[in-house]
C-alpha cells in the first residue's frame, strides 16, 4: 500500500476472502435460454464466484423503457417499482493483448476475462440475487452499465450497489480484471500485479463490444439469453479506486484515444467513484470536445487512499455536464461495499444520476441534489469547479476493506 504514487494512483484493498457459492457449468445458461425463449446451446463458460446474496442495496423504482429518449418499451404498461435481480455469468476471450502472470514472470497472449451480469427479473423480489432467473423481457431494453472494479477485489465485493442499480431497471455487467481481481492475485499467490492496470482501458473497450453484440443476439457471446434486455444506446460507464482510474483514462486519457474510438457505442453518462489520473509521461487529460457526457465524480473527504485533491482534479479537468458528490466522513471502500451510513446516499444518487442522465422516469437536478445534500453525510454540486480538498490523515490500512464488510 502507498499513498506516494510511483507508476499511477495506486489503491490497494483487501483481500476479501468471498465464498465462491454459484458455479456456472456450461448446460445452465443453456437451460436459462431455453427457459427464456431462446435456442442457444452455448454457456457461460468457466465456474466463477456469484458472492453473497443478502441483505441487499434498495434501488429506486422503473418505469418502461419508453419514457427516455432511447428505445421503446415492448409494453407500455408501467413497470414495478424495484426488480428482483437475476445473475448471469460469463467468460469472454479478448483475442487482442497479452496476461502477464507476474507470479512466474511469464506472458500470454489474448485476456480471459469473467463477466458477472446482473439485470432485472420478475421472478424474485428484492433485495434477492438469484443465478439465471428468467429475464424481464416485458419492461426491458434497459440501459447498460459497465462497471470497473479496484484493485484486489472483485465485483462480488460490490455486490449491494450494483445489485442497486439493477433493481432500478438497469443491466450491469461486471468483469473480473485477467490480473488484479481478487481471484487472479490470490492465483498468482498474493504478488503485486497493480500496474496491469494499464491494460484495463482496453479490456472495457472489450466488454462494451461484447455487450453491442450481445444486445444484437449474437449466440458468440454465450449470452443470447439476454438479447432484447440491453440498450447500447444508453450505455454508462462506472468504476471504483483503480477502477475509477481505469475508466477515467479509457474517457479523458489521450494514451487511450484510440481504444475509446474503437468502441461501437459510445456513453450516455460516466461515474468516477474515487478516481484520479495517472500520471505517466504519456498521459494527458483533457475534456472531451463539447464536453462529453454527463459525469458524476464521488470522493470522500476523509480517503487517505485516494486523496481527495484526486477526486477534485478529475472533477475540475471536466467541462461538460458534471456532478460532485462529496461524503463528508467515510472510508476507501465502505460507501460503495454498504459498509457506512454514506452507502444508502452512494446508491440513491447514482441511480437518480442514471436516470437523469439517460432521461428515466421523472427525475430533475433539484430532486438529485435533494438526495445528495444530506446534513453530516454528503453534498453535491454542479459547480464548474471545488476545492482541492487536503489530504486527510493518513492512515496505514486505508485501502482496506473496512470492518463488518460482507464476506459471504
Amino acid at each position: 500500500m502507498r499513498r506516494a504514487r510511483e507508476l499511477a494512483p495506486g489503491k490497494r484493498a483487501a483481500r476479501l476472502r468471498v465464498a465462491l457459492v454459484v458455479l456456472v457449468a456450461a448446460g445452465s445458461l443453456a437451460a436459462c435460454s431455453v427457459a427464456a425463449g431462446g435456442t442457444d446451446t452455448g454457456s457461460a463458460g468457466r465456474p466463477a464466484a456469484a458472492g453473497h446474496a443478502g441483505q441487499l442495496g434498495h434501488g429506486r423504482g422503473a418505469t418502461s423503457a419508453s419514457s427516455g429518449p432511447v428505445g421503446t418499451s415492448r409494453d407500455p404498461v408501467r413497470s414495478p417499482t424495484s426488480f428482483g435481480v437475476g445473475l448471469g455469468i460469463v467468460t469472454w476471450d479478448e483475442t487482442q493483448g497479452y496476461t502477464e502472470n507476474f507470479y512466474e514472470g511469464t506472458t500470454q497472449p489474448g485476456r480471459v476475462m469473467q463477466v458477472e451480469i446482473l439485470y432485472p427479473t420478475l421472478v424474485v423480489k428484492p433485495p434477492t440475487v438469484v443465478p439465471l432467473a428468467l429475464p424481464a423481457y416485458r419492461f426491458g431494453p434497459y440501459p447498460v452499465i459497465v462497471f470497473a472494479h479496484g484493485f484486489d477485489v472483485d465485483p462480488n465485493t460490490y455486490r449491494a450497489l450494483l445489485a442497486s442499480w439493477a433493481e432500478a431497471g438497469y443491466v450491469v455487467v461486471a468483469p473480473f480484471f485477467p490480473d488484479t481481481s481478487l481471484p487472479a492475485i490470490e492465483a498468482q499467490h498474493g504478488v503485486d500485479t497493480e500496474s496491469d492496470m494499464f491494460n484495463q482501458p482496453a479490456d472495457v473497450a472489450f466488454v462494451v463490444s461484447q455487450v453491442d453484440k450481445a444486445a444484437k443476439g449474437s449466440p458468440l457471446t454465450r449470452v443470447r439469453y439476454l438479447a432484447g434486455m440491453m440498450n447500447p444506446a444508453r450505455l454508462i460507464l462506472a468504476g471504483q479506486s483503480d477502477g475509477g482510474d481505469t475508466i477515467a483514462a479509457l474517457m479523458y486519457d489521450h494514451a487511450y484515444a484510440p481504444t475509446r474510438a474503437s468502441m461501437p457505442t459510445q456513453p450516455a453518462a460516466v461515474v468516477l467513484l474515487s478516481g484520479a489520473e495517472w500520471t505517466r509521461t504519456q498521459d494527458v487529460y483533457s475534456a472531451p470536445s463539447g464536453g462529453g457526457p454527463p459525469v458524476l465524480v464521488v470522493q470522500s473527504l476523509t480517503d487517505s487512499c485516494n486523496d481527495p485533491a484526486d477526486g477534485s482534479r478529475l472533477y475540475n479537468m471536466l467541462t461538460g455536464s458534471k456532478w460532485f458528490l462529496a461524503l463528508e466522513d467515510a472510508t476507501h471502500l465502505g460507501p460503495y461495499v454498504g459498509v457506512s451510513t454514506a452507502a444508502p446516499v452512494v446508491e440513491k444518487v447514482t441511480v437518480g444520476f442514471f436516470d437523469l442522465a439517460t432521461g428515466r422516469r421523472d427525475m430533475t437536478p433539484q430532486i438529485l441534489e435533494q438526495e445528495g445534500n444530506q446534513p453530516g453525510i454528503s453534498t453535491i454540486t454542479r459547480a464548474a469547479s471545488v476545492p482541492l480538498y487536503p489530504a486527510p490523515t493518513w492512515v496505514a490500512d486505508a485501502c482496506l476493506l473496512p470492518p463488518g464488510t460482507p464476506t459471504d
